[in-house]
């Protein structure tokens, strides 16, 4: 067996911390001895301009270095006087010494302009331009016919399938307006209505709106296995029934009065 000789730790770390304390000691000396102790020396000025007073005697040289005297018209130039300089208006006023004579108006010369005028055309040639008169025109009447009976129309979904049963519509007497009952209905795929119809829209008389509901309650339509293959969503299908009633005038109840009777 060989014994390792192994050396303390703190040997070690002394060790290090003088390696690193010589190497910075030997770059301070690096850094003050090669490094220049000589004082900064004054940059010398350059030409610069100068600004100097005005002396008396000094105008003409100055004005010999204006540089638009030759260039441009100049006051002081050959030709200053002609250019520069601009001639006085004279001011001599014009005096009138005669007094002011009006021309004379003659009253009976008023009016002559137009009197020549008149006497010189001839106003009744002048025609009048009427315009012209506007023609009547009508529009194409169209004459709508009136339906003798009540009628039934199918909307929605459940107008495309066939209706079975026929239904006997009544015309009803009634003496106010009477419009349209709307009854809503929903239908499965035998044709037969789910539930009793739903009114939408009445149309002003209870007994008609009662008796919409009963037709659409009895109303049968075609199965969808006759009209062709359908989905699940196609089963039940919704549809409005809209009874377009005719009404009947209601007679007279009350005869006129006879005016010889008292």
């Amino acid at each position: 067996m060989t014994a390792v000789s192994s050396q303390p730790s703190g040997w070690a770390q002394r060790r290090w911390l003088m390696t690193v304390l010589l190497i910075f000691i030997v770059q301070l000396g690096l850094i003050f001895g090669l490094s220049d102790k000589t004082r900064p020396r004054a940059r010398p000025s350059g030409a610069a301009p100068m600004l100097r007073l005005r002396a008396p005697g000094s105008s003409e040289v100055l004005d010999l270095m204006d540089p638009t005297w030759f260039a441009l018209p100049h006051r002081q130039g050959f030709s200053g006087a002609a250019w520069m300089t601009a001639p006085d208006f004279p001011t001599n006023k014009f005096s009138w010494s005669e007094e002011l004579r009006p021309l004379g108006l003659r009253t009976q010369d008023l009016g002559s302009a137009f009197n020549r005028f008149v006497a010189t055309n001839d106003f009744a040639g002048f025609q009048t331009l009427a315009p012209p008169e506007p023609s009547l025109v009508l529009p194409p009447f169209t004459r709508v016919g009136v339906p003798s009976s009540s009628s039934l129309r199918i909307e929605g979904r459940l107008g495309q399938r066939r209706l079975l049963t026929r239904l006997s519509l009544t015309n009803w007497p009634h003496t106010d307006l009477l419009t349209n009952s709307v009854v809503q209905l929903l239908v499965d795929a035998e044709g037969r209505p789910v539930s009793g119809g739903t009114l939408l829209s009445s149309s002003g008389l209870p007994a008609a709106d009662q008796r919409a509901l009963e037709l659409a309650t009895a109303a049968r339509f075609n199965s969808v296995a006759e009209s062709g293959p359908a989905g699940a969503t196609g089963r039940l299908i919704w549809g409005t029934l809209i009874f377009e009633w005719k009404k009947l005038s209601l007679p007279a109840t009350n005869a006129p009065a006879d005016k010889d009777s008292k």
